[in-house]
């Protein structure tokens, strides 16, 4: 469905000033994401009548360009980030222009404006965009993430503080030693019980998603600390990252409450949030892991089976 990479370096600073930099990876661009300009609107072609004699000296008319759609019909896996990538406005834009709550669900089927209410009377009907590649779409969370950095610090404290027990001195200390450490692998337990109903691919996803009812659990996928937790993001509705190792952290998007707050120290396995369908247009879990800011796909550091 539902790019951006998220700078480790930047993300400490995000934990004590929350400035959130997602840079180098696409709203679903993985790795070696490259910049991908909003997808054109397709044209019509024109039609020419066969066989019909023009007259001489009879001006020659240029084909009619088609008016750009003004709406835009929702589909399966659909986020407002791609939809606001692909047709060339912000996330802002489209939700002044329906309305939308900036925590607002998207629902398959739905109708969306993509001009302003003033820019014309367009038949929904016959004006509605068609929806278009998903690798078109993949820059959608580094354009709205860049340009809402400065909004992640003002919403950091709209995260749930229902934390779950923390860990004890002890593990504390050894979760310290272990995110100051580089490594070249990360041991990760499954954050959630369900299918994988969008895998990653290079380029056009940022990670996995794995669906399941809402409320359902979301653990912590390796003992580490957590980096950022908030709504700060559109795209990534209720957005948690963790920490694990100088090179490796995990993300955990579209949740529905968060138990963890910034700054907090997790064990693998503990709870962290509840999943939910916040700014997606299903309930699943978008999990992601960046290796050096750069997203990688989770399956190769997941066991084989969940449990």
């Amino acid at each position: 469905m539902l790019g951006s990479r998220f700078d480790i370096t930047k993300i400490g600073l995000v934990s004590l000033g929350l400035a959130i930099v997602v840079s180098g990876c696409t709203n679903v661009a993985q790795q070696n994401p490259q910049t991908i300009g909003a997808a054109p609107v397709a044209s019509a072609s024109t039609a020419v009548a066969s066989g019909t004699e023009v007259p001489t000296g009879a001006a020659s008319q240029p084909a009619a360009t088609p008016a750009p759609a003004q709406f835009y019909e929702v589909q399966r896996g659909d986020t407002l980030s791609r939809i606001a990538q692909d047709h060339n406005c912000s996330v802002a834009d489209l939700q002044t222009w329906n309305g939308l709550k900036r925590a607002g669900r998207l629902k398959a089927g739905q109708t969306l404006r993509l001009s302003p209410p003033d820019a014309g009377s367009t038949d929904a009907s016959s004006q509605t965009a068609k929806p278009v590649n998903a690798s078109s779409a993949s820059n959608a969370a580094a354009a709205s993430a860049s340009s809402t950095s400065s909004a992640s610090s003002a919403n950091a404290t709209d995260a749930t503080t229902d934390t779950s027990a923390a860990p004890d001195p002890a593990v504390k200390r050894q979760v310290m030693a272990q995110t100051a450490r580089h490594a070249s692998r990360v041991a990760l337990a499954w954050p959630a019980q369900g299918k994988v109903v969008e895998s990653f691919q290079p380029g056009e996803t940022r990670g996995i998603e794995i669906s399941g009812k809402p409320g359902d659990p979301i653990r912590a996928a390796a003992s580490g600390k957590v980096m950022y937790a908030g709504t700060g993001l559109n795209e990534y509705g209720s957005l948690i990252i963790v920490q694990h190792n100088k090179d490796f952290l995990t993300a955990y998007s579209h949740n529905r409450k968060l138990l963890v707050k910034t700054g907090d120290f997790v064990q693998q396995g503990q709870q962290i949030a509840e999943m939910g369908d916040e700014n997606n247009s299903r309930v699943a879990l978008l999990f992601e892991v960046r290796r050096d800011g750069k997203p990688v796909d989770p399956m190769p550091y997941l066991p084989g089976k969940q449990g």
